[in-house]
């Protein structure tokens, strides 16, 4: 019977709603990273196809210059002879029709152009960049992505970033001179997305893969963990009902035993003293029998107190706001403390949580009854979307470290802080403005399930 009431408990449908909420937080971060990386991916493909494509232009580049170009200029070209630039530019017709080059330049080593298929370039002269006169008579390449930018550029610059390759080389009379080409970057983009394609698509499906695998485990991990909070709340509950009635034995015990006893001679003592010869006849044992009865007497009410503290009152339907209104006014009565009491009478909570409620209170109002020198006490008790919230506030010296006697206070504090952690709340002493303290806690009505 228990077993079923468990299953479909407020505190068990709150372990599945963690379990679930755990699972998609995992499936949301999981997507997250999945997009990091791809975006990571996309990032690295388009380096990689930077790297690939400024390969391929200078090979292109070199194999233009090396192959056609070079054995095609000679002293006839230099001087202008059509024939020549006739020859040249046919071969350049020719290499250049699939689109993949769009222009050839050929440079002397002053600067001027001793070729190119943009003819009004041809013969003009213009300042070659220092790392370009570099390569003069070498076989190195330089490739860069050209924004067009240059003098000489002022017949492409309306054609978009290019490709430009100036490669060194000789031509066929030994003398040095440049080839500069310019590409597409239609090959270079396609390149790009060819590798976005592959890495993207193997970072996912590598991580959908690794999700596919995980999941079932992530979901097994948290049904194991629902099972183990479940059975750790059905402990906890064996535990409180163990103590309850543990408590409820030694209350018993007390009360029909060692306090009926001491309430008896309390009664016996003064008999006793009435019953003496006049004080001459004995000297001093009338005034020890009254004090004797002030100490069992005294004994007496703090063991009530104590069998209180032990098994508190019966704190079913409105137990808990007669209980609470009747341990705050005698305590703050026998403290000269003014207090007010904000709790509804029809207020019903589960025997659990009402006790832990009025342990709540209990402890700080004694703790500002001793401790604070507070001259107003406030005490509110209240529930809210399945939450038990208590208050216990005072105007006096605020929280402070313990000192001496006072630290019985904080152990009680400390103790009681654990006992609400532990059933899923929250305990907090904070210091109020302009002076003063709170005692606060927050805890799930239904604390447990058995």
């Amino acid at each position: 019977m228990g077993r079923g009431r468990a299953e479909d408990s407020p505190a068990s449908t709150g372990a599945d709603d963690t379990v679930r909420s755990a699972v998609t937080r995992f499936v949301l971060l999981s997507v997250l990273a999945a997009l990091l990386l791809a975006g990571v991916a996309v990032v690295v493909a388009e380096r990689i196809a930077r790297e690939r494509a400024l390969d391929s232009a200078r090979a292109v580049g070199t194999a233009l210059a090396t192959r056609l170009v070079s054995p095609l200029v000679d002293g006839d070209l230099r001087e202008g002879d059509p024939a020549a630039r006739e020859r040249l530019a046919s071969v350049m017709r020719n290499r250049m029709q699939d689109g993949s080059i769009r222009h050839v330049k050929v440079w002397a080593a002053d600067g001027t152009v001793l070729w190119s298929n943009q003819a009004r370039l041809v013969g003009k002269r213009f300042d070659l960049p220092d790392d370009v006169r570099g390569l003069l008579g070498s076989s190195r390449a330089r490739v860069e992505v050209s924004e067009l930018s240059r003098e000489e550029n002022y017949a492409e610059q309306d054609e978009g970033p290019l490709l430009e390759v100036y490669v060194g080389a000789r031509d066929d009379d030994g003398q040095e001179m440049v080839v500069e080409a310019y590409l597409a970057t239609e090959q270079m983009e396609r390149d790009a997305e060819k590798v976005v394609v592959s890495l993207v698509g193997l970072a996912v499906g590598s991580l959908g893969m690794f999700l596919v695998v995980v999941m079932p485990l992530a979901v097994a991990l948290g049904r194991r963990v629902r099972r183990a909070e479940r059975g750790r709340a059905v402990l906890l509950r064996h535990v409180l009902l163990a103590s309850e009635l543990e408590r409820r034995r030694i209350a018993a015990a007390l009360h029909d035993g060692v306090i009926q006893d001491l309430a008896g001679l309390g009664y016996a003592l003064p008999a006793v003293a009435r019953s003496l010869p006049p004080e001459p006849e004995a000297p001093g044992v009338r005034r020890h029998l009254d004090h004797f009865t002030d100490l069992v007497r005294d004994d007496v009410t703090k063991l009530r107190r104590l069998m209180s503290d032990i098994h508190p009152p019966d704190l079913a339907g409105a137990g808990l706001a007669e209980s609470v209104q009747e341990l705050v006014a005698s305590e703050s009565a026998a403290a000269g403390v003014e207090s007010r009491v904000t709790l509804a009478p029809d207020l019903e909570l589960t025997p659990d949580a009402a006790r832990l409620a009025y342990r709540v209170v209990r402890e700080g109002v004694r703790n500002v009854v001793k401790h604070a020198g507070a001259q107003h006490l406030d005490v509110d008790v209240r529930r809210r979307d399945g939450q038990v919230l208590v208050r216990v506030c005072d105007d006096g010296r605020g929280p402070a470290r313990p000192q001496g006697d006072d630290t019985e206070g904080h152990l009680g504090l400390r103790l009681l802080h654990d006992a609400v952690h532990d059933l899923g709340g929250r305990l907090d002493l904070t210091a109020t403005s302009p002076a003063g303290t709170e005692l606060s806690a927050a805890f799930p009505e239904a604390l447990v399930t058995g």
